[in-house]
Order: C-alpha cells, then structure tokens, then sequence
C-alpha cells in the first residue's frame, strides 16, 4: 500500500481525528489510526469507543490498502517534517514515511484488531445549519452535569419532535435551555441525550463557518458529516445515552414577582471583581436588590476579606437578598449577548430565571441560590 500527501495535509487530517484517541486505554489499537486507502481517497479514522472521527481526502493511492499507523508518534514526525511531499508506504504492518531527507519507520497493529465503526448511510441524512448546532451547543454544554451517578445529566438534551428544536442542560444547579425554528427535523426522532464530548468536538469543527451538516440519527448512535472543502469530509459519530432526561420544564418557574434588569457587562465585571474575595469553597455573592440598586458582597474569612460594589439597575418588588456561586452567573453572562439582562426571581431560595432584555434569542438561564451565609 502506497500513497503521497503533503506535509500541512497529513497535519491538518491528524489534528481532526486525534480528538478521538483516547489519553488513557488499556486497548493498544485504540492509540492507532486506521487508514484505508481505495478509489474513493484515504479516509483516516480514529475512535475511543464513545465517538469516532473519520476523514477522507480525496487523494489517489499508487497502491490500496488498509492499516493501522500510531497516531502521537505519527503526529510528532510530521510535526517536525519539513514542509514537502511525504510517501507512505506499508508492508507486513510495518509503515515507512519518507520525506526529502530521511525516513521513518514504525509498526502497527492488525487493522483486523481495530473497532468496526458506525457505517454513514447518505441516504438517510437530513441537512441542518452547522451554525445553529455549533451556537446551541456553545449556550448549554456549559452546564452539562459531571456527576456519574446521574448519567442522563451527563449529556446534552436534543429535543427535535415539536415545532421547536431545543437543547438543554442541567446539573441540577443550573440549567440552560436554547430553542430554535425546527422545520426539518420535526418529528423525526426522539428526544436524544448527546455526550458534550462529541457535540464540543463538533462545534470546533464547523467553527463560524456557513455550512450544512448531514445528521442521520441511529438506534443508538447519531452520526454527523462536515465538509471541510471540495476535497476533504469527516464523519462524527457518537454513542448516545440512555435516558430518560428528568423533566426539566417542571423546574422553570412559572410566575415570579421580583424583576431585574441591570447591564450584562457592569454586572459580569463587578461579580468577577467581588468573588476574588468569596468563599474559596462555595464561591458565594450576595446580591442585594432594592430601589432601583444592586449590591454585590462577598466575605472570605480564612482571608479576613470583604467586597462590596452597589450597581444601578431596573428592580420592581420588595428588597431580596439571595446568594450565588460566582462561577455559575459568570458563565450565563458569557452566554447572553444583548447589552443587558433580566433576572426574574420570587424568593432566596426558588431558582431564578435569567434572560437577554432584547428576547431577540429564545435561550434561557436558571441558577439556583445558595443559602446565605451570616
């Protein structure tokens, strides 16, 4: 088996599938590349049995065939290569790559040993926005659980069946829910939970670019393809997790008698400002709303710290006070775009909803408080 690539080709199609090499396996084939070499190009193909990654380059091969290469040695030859036409050449499982001025010799393992993969069937996929996957990802994954005791909150919610798609997360702390005009994938499937892992992955690749996504939605896989250019094509494919997902619409508050509305950048930058001096542990502020004022304040007493910051802001309802972990508001400021936002809230210890003032998104924020410390 033989073929030619260049330097920035071969370092371009590693970069995509290393993502699915694993950093720890106690399989060795797992810590290889497959690539196979036919008439259709040279796909190189990487898995750690959650998700699996799969370029092909639409390169023609002297010689086809099919083996398995060690993807960080691989990766570190040709990152010090210089840049030229490197060959590749493979016998009995032992893989030559010869550059200009030298060549470089590694074994591999039987392709036999290495997992089979979700097979892409294009007739079944459905094209969506890589756009509006990529951004709803970006809003909720945020809030994804890392508990492994509740596996279903380990993923990310991707509801499809109504006349809304919308994806949410939750660690029972917090919740973030973003929705959007579903007209090609209503009722098509059931509600899926997605591992962040493989949906973070994703997003990397479609970056902000303007392209269509092939979904084609199995058993118990999805399975996406992102066109890179004319010449390149990689297919994501991950597990999904088995359910349920807990209701999350029973958590929103329906009514809440409090309202807030304050600047999203003032606010972000005080709540960094205040929590340098807040718990170590449970990175808690306190906000204090009345008249028209807010007032941030964190103690830390292993310190003997104190802040305090007061901000204007719109208040309507009787003087609340309630506590946040520091981390958690800044991480929905960071979400929301417009210039301020809305905080509806009824006591210290219901959930507070928080939303960007100019709705221009369906996306919303819950965060539940802490009991205040005295």
């Amino acid at each position: 088996m033989k073929f030619t690539i260049s330097k920035s080709q071969f370092e371009d199609v590693l970069q995509i599938v290393l993502n699915a090499i694993p950093s720890k396996t106690t399989l060795p084939i797992l810590g290889n590349i497959l690539v196979n070499a036919d008439d259709d190009g040279i796909t190189f193909s990487a898995t750690d049995l959650d998700i699996s990654v799969s370029t092909t380059l639409k390169l023609k091969p002297s010689k086809k065939g099919i083996f398995t290469i060690p993807a960080k040695t691989t990766n570190e030859i040709v990152r010090e290569l210089p840049q030229s036409e490197i060959e590749v050449s493979v016998a009995n499982n032992r893989i030559e790559l010869k550059a200009e001025r030298g060549s470089y010799k590694v074994s591999g393992i039987s392709p036999d040993e290495f997992p089979r993969l979700p097979e892409y069937k294009p007739a079944k996929e459905i094209k969506i926005p890589g756009k509006d996957i990529a951004m709803m990802v970006r809003r909720t994954n945020f809030a994804v659980s890392m508990d492994e005791t509740r596996p279903a909150l380990n993923g990310i919610l991707w509801q499809t069946s109504g006349d809304k798609m919308v994806m949410v997360a939750t660690d029972g702390h917090r919740l973030a829910r973003m929705r959007l005009d579903n007209s090609k994938l209503s009722g098509l499937t059931e509600d899926l939970i997605i591992p962040p892992k493989a949906m973070n992955y994703l997003t990397r690749l479609v970056g902000d670019k303007d392209i269509d996504l092939g979904v084609v939605f199995g058993e118990n896989n999805i399975t996406f393809s992102i066109p890179k250019d004319t010449d390149t094509n990689t297919i994501v494919s991950s597990r999904l997790i088995e359910g349920p997902y807990p209701n999350y619409e029973q958590v929103i508050p329906s009514e809440s008698d409090k309202r807030m509305i304050v600047n999203r950048e003032e606010l972000h930058a005080a709540v960094r400002r205040v929590s340098i001096l807040s718990n170590s542990l449970t990175h808690q502020v306190r906000f204090a709303m009345d008249k028209n004022n807010l007032e941030l304040s964190a103690t830390n007493v292993d310190l003997g710290g104190e802040a305090k910051e007061v901000l204007s802001c719109e208040y309507a309802g009787e003087r609340l006070e309630l506590g946040y972990n520091a981390n958690y508001v800044i991480d929905v400021l960071k979400q929301i775009e417009s210039e301020e936002v809305v905080f509806e809230l009824s006591t210290p210890v219901a959930a507070g909803i928080i939303y960007g003032a100019d709705r221009k998104e369906d996306y919303l924020c819950l965060i539940m408080p802490l009991r205040l410390a005295e």
